[in-house]
Formats: C-alpha cells, structure tokens, sequence
C-alpha cells in the first residue's frame, strides 16, 4: 500500500472509530497553509467525495505572522501564491482574513503570543457566525501531541494526582494541554473542536504532501529560535516517533487515570472567556 493510502485509511478509520463527525451540521477548517493541514484538507475532501458528505463546509485561514506570507512590499509571496492557485485550480474557496497586527520584531522573544493573539482572534470572530454543532477542524498531529504530553509530565513532576494542587497559571496551563491532546471535544458554546489527522507523524505528513504533490507554506517564522519546546522536541526525537502511537499515548494516559476521549475532561476546568484566544 502507498503512502496516500495508507494515510487515507488511517484517517477514515480515525473518524469513524472515534465518531469524530458525528452531529456535525458545517464544518469550518482551520488552514495555515503549513504541512499539517494541507495534509488534512486534502484527505477531508477525498473523504467527502467518497463517501458523499454533503454537509456545508468552509475553509479559513488567518495568514500571520506576515513574514511567512508576505515579501517586504507587502505583496504576496510566491510560495503563498502558489499555494492559493493550487486550492484555487482544485475549486476550494479559502476564505483569508489577514489580522491587522503588525508584524513582530526579528528578536522579540515573545512573538509567538502575539501570533497566538492575532491568529486566534480573527478565527474566533469568523467561526461565532456559525451556530450549534459547527465542526471546527485542526491540524494537531502527534508531534503537538507528545510535545504536550512531554510538557504535562515535566510540569507535574510525572505525578498527575498533583495537577488539582498546581498553583495557578500551571494548573490552567496543564488542564490545556490535556484538551489540545483530545480527538475531539464540545466546547462550552455547542461547537465542536476535532483533530482528525492528531495520530499522524511529522514523516507521515511530509512523505503525504510529497506523494500527493501538496503544497505548503516553506518560509520559516523568524522567531523560531525561541521555539525553545520546539528544539527541546527535536533534540529528544519526539518529532519522529518510529513506534509511538495515538492510541498507545491514550493507555498509557489511562493507566494513570486520564481518558482523552471519552469525556473525561470537561470544560469547567478551563478558565477562559474565549477558547480560541485563552485556549
């Protein structure tokens, strides 16, 4: 079997084993143009046509920091062009919201915040027109994954039973990972948030794009050097986990008293007046 069928398989079988569309009337999809959604858009819509799902669907993306997107000028990079044409030609309208923040400077440690701020606000006002059982797509694979995993043991020493006596802001932080690592979720105002390509590997993602001739964002945010999870990730090889699984991570969780997605983890643990800016 390829690598566009193997994957394809894994994400059909991800959906329905976990139920992942389910009461879902719109989905709206999370697009950043980097790998990991490209690879999901892509297998989104292969899955549609397949299997006939005529249920309403956009595509959204908040193009930010501009650097990425954008040449100095301000005129759209070619890669990012690139990138528009390709889903253009394929008949998908992206919908593209920059956010009216500047961009941040070369050394600003702290730029991965403001990205955060900007990208997720616009996301927020875009996805609030739509109602109840909207289904919100995002492109977390196992790296985000085990990164959050990685962090929630080194935060609670390896010890959850001590995560409900974190001072805060750790223990708000710790109960947000837990939330990012989940299939999906029912956040508090009736939508629904859902990682459909979450046990995938990073080589599972390159090797789809390039087999399927897929193409993404290439320009590195300038800031990446204090990416410091990020590095700590790679140094460790988390990023290429040969025989790490989704479904291995959620036992292990179990087996010390944390179940991902069977609701066991509700939303009044999450202290936030926006999910998509706090969380």
């Amino acid at each position: 079997m390829n690598t566009i069928s193997r994957c394809y398989e894994k994400f059909v079988s991800t959906i329905n084993t976990h139920n992942l569309f389910a009461d879902v009337e719109r989905f709206v999809i999370l697009f950043s143009c980097g790998k990991d959604c490209s690879m999901m858009l892509d297998l989104f819509i292969r899955y549609c046509n397949d299997n006939g799902i005529d249920t309403p669907w956009t595509v959204f993306s908040a193009p930010y920091p501009k650097h990425m997107y954008y040449s100095k000028d301000g005129q759209p990079s070619r890669n990012f062009l690139e990138i528009q044409n390709y889903w253009k030609m394929r008949g998908i309208d992206i919908r593209f919201a920059v956010p009216e923040f500047d961009d941040f400077a070369d050394d600003d440690r702290y730029g991965c915040k403001t990205c955060k701020f900007a990208r997720k606000s616009v996301i927020d006002e875009y996805v609030n027109q739509f109602g109840n059982n909207t289904g919100i797509l995002t492109g977390f694979t196992m790296n985000d994954a085990l990164s959050y995993l990685n962090m929630l043991m080194l935060t609670c020493n390896y010890d959850v039973s001590s995560i409900p006596l974190l001072e805060e802001p750790l223990k708000s932080t710790t109960t947000k990972m837990l939330h990012k690592m989940s299939l999906r979720e029912t956040l508090p105002n009736g939508k629904f948030m859902i990682r459909p390509v979450l046990p995938f590997s990073e080589r599972e993602v390159v090797d789809y794009l390039k087999d399927a001739v897929v193409p993404s964002i290439d320009t590195p945010c300038k800031i990446s050097k204090y990416k410091f999870k990020r590095h700590y990730s790679r140094a460790l090889g988390v990023f290429d986990p040969y025989n790490v699984t989704y479904s291995g991570m959620e036992k292990f969780l179990e087996t010390i008293g944390i179940s991902l997605n069977n609701g066991g983890l509700p939303f009044d643990d999450v202290k936030f007046d926006n999910y998509f800016i706090d969380c």
